[in-house]
């Protein structure tokens, strides 16, 4: 009992924090907003040759490496993080299966190499901009710069969830953050997310300083946006890449419900969500674009518009309460029933294919952001098609003001120890593969004894990284 009064003590401040630096950077968002007055068009990617695509690219293999270079990987866009990195570009596919390239940065301890695991860390990038993913903001960059016309608010998901990728690290394992939005840094892109996934694996296992053979045993992770590529790449890989050694995937909080989504999201301090993924998929499809402008207001085509200039942090703070009651001028059901509108959704929603390895899922029953009914769905989708599924329902309490809380955002920290304890266990020699589907509900996953074997090396790995120690050397 001591220890969970620690950890409730430890979530209660970082909380605390969060709340704190919210209040302070949406002064900044505000005056931004109030200066800027419209929308100004996407800006250009910062000049680094590295992200060029070779002349030949598509004549090269899914996952071959096209170029590598040395960097140094810094946690919350601040700390440097004690571990050998590089960055591969390499050859993916695009959403239709055309060649792509696109970039991960992979990151090992020091010290021996000998049969290492390795984690493929989605972060929810949630953003339609280069400097937004992990490859450019583990490298770059500040949390907060008032001079950058990005921000003032910098902080990207990659950049923080770094610190969660660390626990990997003090495993001894090696750990990829892919840059699934491909070279058009996409995002709720159907497919593509997962072939970058992939064909990111391949990448690292044919990175000759990497040491890790073919049939590397493999773990995905991902919450949110994250989970959004980790399950497409659980769903691609039966047919895209059935050679790589993938023991087990654990995701929570997958949006593969994208009209519900909406729905839920909005008027709750997450609500910038829907703005944002309003202009990733516009960005796909000049169709629904075009669609969706019919539908909006002129003040609701400026945020939309305006949401390309940002990463989430940002928007999601400048959006603060969004209602798209204001923005529409039709009711949102004749909206999402619009057959332009209808089709983008529903390529982006559950495809009825199951995954071949083990999944974890992990969802909280008040979620705003990822409703529970969709996950629910989801995981039936695949109970049916065969797959091994343990999915955790967290029954928290119930959010009774859902504009002041978030329980995705509570969900992300409390089930973040369960689900890497059970990677850690898939990928643990000799541990038995789970079969068929088990559906639990219960209070939290934190409370269980799985979390608590699982909370030392994430504390572990996020200290290392902010103190500058080394991570996981062996």
């Amino acid at each position: 009992m001591g220890h969970l009064s620690s950890v409730s003590r430890f979530l209660s401040r970082l909380t605390r924090g969060t709340v704190a630096v919210a209040v302070t950077t949406t002064v900044a968002a505000a005056t931004l907003t109030a200066t800027t007055g419209v929308a100004s068009a996407e800006p250009a990617p910062p000049r680094d040759s590295f992200y060029d695509a070779p002349a030949n690219f598509a004549a090269a293999a899914a996952g071959q490496v096209l170029k590598s270079r040395p960097v140094n990987v810094r946690a919350l866009q601040l700390f440097p993080v004690h571990v050998q990195a590089w960055q591969l570009l390499y050859r993916t596919a695009d959403q239709y299966g055309k060649p792509d390239v696109t970039v991960t940065t992979l990151m090992i301890p020091e010290g021996a190499r000998y049969k290492r695991k390795l984690l493929s860390f989605q972060a929810a990038t949630d953003s339609i901009l280069r400097v937004c993913g992990p490859s450019y903001s583990l490298t770059h960059g500040l949390p907060i710069d008032l001079y950058s016309r990005t921000g003032p608010i910098t902080l990207t998901n990659g950049g923080a969830e770094t610190l969660l990728a660390a626990a990997g690290l003090t495993k001894g394992w090696a750990v990829a953050m892919p840059d699934h939005g491909g070279s058009r840094n996409s995002f709720l892109t159907p497919h593509q997310p997962g072939y970058a996934v992939l064909d990111g694996i391949r990448a690292v296992q044919n990175f000759m300083p990497s040491q890790l053979p073919k049939k590397t045993p493999t773990a995905l992770w991902g919450y949110s946006g994250g989970a959004i590529a980790s399950s497409w790449a659980v769903e691609e890989q039966p047919t895209y890449a059935p050679e790589l050694n993938i023991k087990g995937a654990a995701f929570g909080a997958p949006e593969r419900d994208l009209g519900a989504s909406l729905k839920s999201v909005n008027f709750t301090p997450l609500a910038g969500l829907i703005p944002i993924a309003l202009g990733a998929i516009g960005k796909d499809s000049p169709a629904f674009h075009a669609r969706l402008n019919q539908f909006l207001t002129p003040r609701g085509r400026q945020i939309v518009a305006e949401t390309r200039n940002h990463c989430v942090g940002q928007n999601v703070l400048s959006n603060l309460w969004f209602d798209y009651r204001n923005y529409l001028t039709r009711p949102v059901d004749v909206v999402l029933n619009d057959p332009i509108i209808k089709k983008a959704i529903a390529e982006r929603g559950i495809t009825g294919r199951a995954p071949t390895v083990p999944t974890y899922i992990y969802n909280g029953i008040s979620e705003e952001v990822a409703p529970i009914a969709g996950t629910d769905r989801l995981v039936r989708s695949y109970c049916r098609g065969g797959a091994a599924v343990t999915f955790h329902r967290e029954q928290l309490p119930p959010n009774p003001i859902p504009q002041i809380s978030s329980t995705h955002g509570i969900v992300l920290m409390t089930g973040a120890s369960a689900a890497f304890d059970w990677i850690n266990t898939r990928l643990t020699p000799g541990a038995p593969t789970p079969s068929g589907c088990q559906i639990t509900t219960l209070p939290s996953s934190l409370l269980t004894e799985q979390s608590l074997q699982g909370l030392g090396p994430i504390v572990a790995g996020s200290l290392s990284a902010m103190l500058g120690l080394p991570v996981g050397a062996r």
